[in-house]
């Protein structure tokens, strides 16, 4: 990938965004995320902010948000002309199977569980900033 991976961040948590940002910060990467709420705030982030920062290469996705769900901004995402072709990877704090397959369906790269220890957040945030990289889950995942 030719330009810096840049990752939008959706999730209403505030203890977890706080979490991400500090295991962005612990691989150096703090600069390469936007931290947002909601998936409204996603919608309005790409829609006028991304001038400055560029497209994302990765968006990150709380399934549940309130105003706008993970899910549904997922599905909007995809039947969106110019962001049909972001990856989106799903970050929850449950995984049930049904959900797992419908947002993969929906056009999901990946679904993947919350971390329950910090050491576990940095190894996710340096997957997920590989993820943004273009490479592979098992490349990024060799490191951890």
């Amino acid at each position: 990938m030719s330009q810096k991976p840049f990752i939008l961040i959706a999730d209403d948590d505030q203890e977890d965004r706080y979490l991400l940002h500090t295991a962005f910060e612990e691989i150096g990467r703090s600069n390469d995320i936007y931290l947002v709420e909601n998936g409204l705030q996603v919608f309005k982030y790409l829609e006028t902010s991304f001038e400055d920062s560029g497209m994302p290469s990765l968006i990150v996705l709380d399934i549940n948000m309130p105003i706008l769900n993970g899910m549904e901004t997922l599905a909007r995402l995809k039947s969106h002309n110019i962001y049909k072709n972001i990856p989106v990877i799903m970050f929850t704090t449950s995984v049930h199977e049904v959900e797992r397959e419908r947002c993969l369906e929906i056009g999901a790269a990946d679904f993947i569980k919350k971390p329950a220890r910090f050491q576990q957040t940095i190894s996710t945030a340096r997957y997920l900033h590989e993820s943004a990289t273009g490479t592979t889950r098992e490349e990024a995942l060799k490191g951890c």
